[in-house]
């Protein structure tokens, strides 16, 4: 299974923003409810799937437009809960 991470932006006009600017240069994300374990001031975020080479490069590619990110968080289901594991 690939792993899934969160982007957790300051706001949910900068989650919109990035999707749309990264999905133009081809990348496949989702925008989502952001977790409540992960924040509750933003309560959009993207996720994306992949390793996490590929998820530094998402991270670069946002913070290139100036965007700040609350962090990049790792999704682990263990049992019938999630954990999430701060990355970035």
């Amino acid at each position: 299974m690939t792993a899934q991470y969160y982007f957790v932006f300051n706001s949910r006009s900068q989650a919109i923003y990035m999707e749309s600017m990264l999905k133009q240069k081809g990348y496949s994300l989702e925008l989502r409810p952001t977790p409540g374990k992960l924040g509750k001031s933003c309560n959009s975020s993207l996720v994306a799937w992949g390793d996490l080479m590929r998820i530094k490069h998402i991270r670069d590619q946002i913070l290139g437009y100036r965007m700040s990110i609350k962090g990049v968080y790792k999704a682990s289901k263990i049992g019938h809960s999630i954990n999430y594991t701060k990355v970035f």
